[in-house]
């Protein structure tokens, strides 16, 4: 069984490698790189924890030494239920390390022309009508009918959707 652990700010990696050190399995859950992020840049660099301040971990079998988790440089508390540490089932973090393993969906290809629905920002939900995606992945170019003219306009190709 898994347990969680409550850990000071930007904790997680000093924690995980103290733990780790003394026979404790460490679980920190991070989301992939945005997109069009070079290896080894700073934004590359930068940790996406999934659950921040917190790390899940698993002790061996016949562990005693509860003490070694509880007063670990940098942590808070751990998560327990009438002063015994609550347990996380296995499944719960295979199926988290089964939904962050998985590539993040790619968003429909829209064509030329086509009508799209703007789901998110100031145009939401404003008909739109693709025109084009541009150099980088998540941008592309629509056009809108906005005072009476139409105008083209460069949204996150995210936050659209085709037209019903």
């Amino acid at each position: 069984m898994w347990h969680v652990a409550h850990v000071h700010p930007n904790h997680e990696a000093q924690v995980a490698k103290f733990l780790a050190l003394h026979a404790v399995e460490i679980y920190c859950p991070r989301f992939a790189a945005p997109a069009g992020t070079r290896p080894g840049s700073v934004r590359d660099g930068r940790p996406r924890w999934v659950f921040p301040g917190y790390l899940f971990f698993k002790v061996p079998m016949g562990f005693a030494r509860w003490d070694l988790v509880q007063w670990a440089p940098g942590v808070r508390r751990v998560l327990s239920d009438d002063g015994t540490p609550s347990p996380v089932s296995d499944a719960v973090v295979a199926r988290l390390r089964t939904r962050l393993a998985q590539p993040a969906g790619r968003r429909p290809a829209f064509r030329r022309g086509q009508p799209v629905v703007i789901e998110r920002g100031p145009l939401a939900m404003v008909d739109a009508i693709f025109d084009r995606e541009l150099n980088t992945s998540e941008r592309v170019q629509v056009l809108v009918q906005l005072l009476g003219r139409p105008m083209t306009v460069v949204v996150d190709a995210a936050i659209l959707r085709p037209a019903s």
